[in-house]
């Protein structure tokens, strides 16, 4: 009992000591993110700021360690990444008590400043003096952004777009900028206020990576001629001989029939048959000196050229690609679609004989895309279906592609003489334009390709980037900052069906590739499998719509017809995978 008794005393010691010994033991440290599930996003340069609250880190040490590197010692962190991508970095604060960690996940973007992109011709927008446009930029990276316009530094609107209009003849330099949190973007806009819209005239070449345009004529024949006008109405033609006026030669086509073998040089000029009304005069509008243009065509009337015979050592199929020259499209420029390191113009033309050799697709893009190929050998005109071109078409996606034929008349190699259209069964409706053109016009990276036409139309070749990811659907081998193609436009079949209410390319008659017209022996292609067309030379036609009459060709050309966009399919874009002589089987 005593012993116990001495015991007890002992025990309440004991037990008071360790008790003061949990008091004053020190606690481990405590990390409260300033995110609640430790997630940050950042860009490219700008400074990351993570700033945790702290508990127990009296005397305490900090890391920050991202992939095997100390990035900073500091209680918060601020530091920049300068590579795009997503990073993890460890937080870890030691005491004599204890240590506590935190991971983070930092995804550093791009910088995203705005990119402006405006359909503007290389010398500048013509407007008509007292009229109002507008200007539509497509601006990449615009949201929250600040838009300002400014003409001689003084801000005339701080919208989207702006209303241009001014009373004065003469040039302006309107400048937009485009501010975000990013950055800034610039562009300046010359415009040319002038009285009335100056006179332009242009006659396509034969060959688009070629300016000569030259023309050639078999003798005995003749040969249409039709410049494209930058204005049609209120203006009169003239066409002249070696210098001297054709009397009876005043309207935009004429048809030239050389007396001799020999080279020729005709003239057509265009200019205003009327002058300034007295509305202009009354407000003081002058002439600006472009109220009439010329231009000069060298014509060579040349011995006919022989027919190349086919024998056992050619090929059924076209052996080479001239040229290829798509419109911007969703396929055009894609890895997928077999374009990696396609960057030259040889280089498209050797990717595209590579794929037609292969019977793979070769896409020519928007309207006015085009290819052109050639044979060992002449295809005959025997009078029924010499030739065949395969497409891809479907019930619900034809993308119906002009074709287009040439008879080597000078001799050369080289597709450079006259071009006839096949004419097919949409050919002189009212509906389709014959004397089309549209210029596209290279946009900033992951941007849309705006364009214009020759009728004042204007649109964009949309970027699906869902499906088809790729920078730009621009031609990287097209140098210039923008490019016009020449050529026929058939109006579109696109429509939403009432059935599906999925978008559709409804077909046409006949006569034309990738389309499931009537000249298509099985229609029967649910698989989007290649399928042919077949042509008649005999349906070749000249710029007057009177028969060519050839009695053989050397070239074909290919040309997307439709201007259109369905939805879910993209642009219209035609799809080619052989050229075939059905006249040696």
């Amino acid at each position: 009992m005593k012993k116990f008794l001495l015991i007890m005393p002992l025990l309440a010691i004991l037990l008071s000591c360790n008790k003061d010994e949990a008091i004053f033991q020190e606690a481990s440290p405590v990390i409260e993110l300033d995110s609640e599930d430790g997630y940050y996003i950042v860009k490219v340069g700008a400074t990351l700021r993570v700033s945790p609250a702290y508990k127990n880190v009296d005397e305490a040490t900090f890391t920050w360690e991202c992939e095997g590197s100390i990035i900073s010692d500091k209680p918060q962190l601020e530091y920049i990444f300068e590579i795009p991508g997503t990073y993890y970095i460890n937080l870890t604060v030691r005491t004599s008590a204890g240590k506590a960690e935190e991971d983070i996940r930092v995804d550093v973007d791009e910088m995203a400043p705005p990119v402006i992109s405006i359909a503007i011709p290389d010398g500048g927008l013509n407007v008509i003096a007292g009229r109002e446009y507008e200007i539509v930029p497509d601006v990449q990276n615009a949201d929250d952004a600040v838009f300002v316009w400014a003409i001689d530094g003084k801000t005339v609107s701080e919208e989207k777009s702006c209303r241009f209009r001014e009373s004065s003849v003469g040039k302006y330099n309107l400048k937009l900028t485009v501010t975000n949190d990013d950055g800034k973007a610039e562009k300046t806009i010359a415009i040319n206020v002038v009285d009335r819209m100056p006179i332009d005239i242009v006659l396509p070449s034969s060959m688009f990576f070629s300016e000569n345009i030259k023309k050639y004529v078999s003798e005995g024949e003749s040969i249409c001629l039709r410049p494209y006008l930058s204005v049609s109405e209120n203006v009169t033609c003239q066409w002249s001989l070696d210098g001297v006026e054709i009397s009876d030669a005043t309207s935009v086509l004429y048809d030239f029939k050389p007396e001799r073998v020999g080279e020729y040089t005709l003239s057509f000029t265009a200019k205003y048959s009327s002058v300034l009304s007295k509305h202009d005069i009354s407000r003081n509008i002058s002439s600006t000196g472009n109220d009439e243009a010329s231009i000069d065509i060298p014509v060579v009337c040349c011995k006919e050229s022989a027919m190349r015979p086919y024998t056992s050592a050619c090929s059924r199929y076209a052996c080479k690609v001239y040229e290829y020259v798509p419109a911007p499209g969703q396929f055009i420029n894609e890895k997928a679609s077999g374009y990696d390191g396609v960057t030259t113009h040889e280089s498209a033309c050797r990717y595209a004989l590579g794929r037609l050799n292969k019977e793979q697709s070769v896409s020519l893009g928007a309207w006015g895309g085009y290819i052109i190929v050639g044979f060992d050998h002449s295809i005959e005109n025997r009078g029924g279906y010499d030739f065949s071109i395969k497409g891809n078409a479907i019930d619900t996606s034809n993308e119906p592609g002009i074709v287009w034929v040439m008879q080597d008349v000078n001799g050369n190699g080289l597709p450079d003489d006259e071009w006839y259209e096949l004419k097919g069964s949409e050919y002189g409706k009212e509906e389709t334009l014959q004397h089309y053109a549209v210029t596209y016009f290279r946009p900033g990276a992951n941007m849309n390709t705006q364009w214009v036409d020759n009728l004042g139309g204007t649109g964009v070749i949309r970027r699906i980037s869902s499906q088809h990811p790729q920078a730009f659907y621009y031609p990287l081998w097209i140098e210039s900052d923008s490019y016009t193609l020449y050529g026929t436009r058939l109006k579109a079949r696109t429509e939403i069906s009432s059935v599906t209410g999925l978008w559709c390319n409804n077909p046409f008659g006949w006569g034309y590739a990738d389309n499931l017209g009537e000249d298509v022996t099985d229609k029967n292609n649910p698989e989007a499998d290649a399928i042919a067309n077949y042509f008649r030379i005999s349906d070749a036609v000249r710029l007057d719509g009177k028969p060519a009459d050839l009695k053989f060709i050397d070239f074909i050309k290919v040309q997307t017809g439709v201007n259109a966009y369905a939805g879910q399919l993209g642009e219209n874009s035609t799809e080619v995978f052989s050229f075939c002589d059905e006249n040696n089987k």
